[in-house]
């Protein structure tokens, strides 16, 4: 397991164990939609920059954002799942030494019984949402954690190299206007 050698980047990036995450945020204004029925497509994204002098690969499968509101508070998500897909080969990209990886979670803003809301689909299966958001700033986080340096796939087989640790992204500000 990695250490807890953590350091910050001018707040845009966390770097642990020579491996440096950032949160990504295309668009810095989302549009809510009007009209009942019309839904706006969001996409948040998180980039891992293998420093160090190890090839790594990393598991991005079921990553999901964390929100918080214009106080700091932690936006309760919740999450729901009708069927479980496990991960397969393809979904543990290589990064060699001096590489970045960059995997985006998307979603869509929506209206719902009079409450706006943020979904998306998680790749093994599920749906997560967070209700009751209305116009102004939010922050989006990715909290990336792996504790095995070899794991099982989907039909058997393993894959192995998993670079292991936990990094939370710095937060990253968008807004919700009309």
């Amino acid at each position: 397991m990695a250490s807890k050698n953590r350091k910050s980047t001018q707040n845009k990036t966390v770097e642990v164990d020579g491996i440096r995450f950032e949160t990504l945020v295309l668009e810095r204004e989302i549009l809510i939609p009007t009209k009942h029925g019309d839904q706006t497509p969001v996409q948040f994204g998180i980039r891992v920059t293998n420093l160090s002098a190890i090839p790594y690969r990393f598991i991005f499968f079921g990553l999901m954002p964390e929100l918080q509101d214009a106080k700091g508070n932690i936006i309760e998500r919740s999450y729901a799942r009708n069927v479980t897909k496990g991960p397969q080969e393809d979904d543990f990209p290589l990064a060699m030494p001096n590489e970045s990886l960059t995997f985006f979670v998307e979603g869509e803003l929506y209206c719902y019984e009079d409450q706006l809301r943020l979904a998306g689909y998680e790749s093994s299966g599920g749906v997560w949402t967070f209700r009751a958001l209305s116009p102004g700033r939010y922050c989006v986080r990715f909290t990336y954690e792996n504790q095995n340096a070899v794991r099982k796939i989907y039909r058997g087989g393993t894959v192995e190299g998993l670079w292991t640790g936990k990094a939370s992204t710095p937060w990253e500000e968008f807004r919700l206007v009309y």
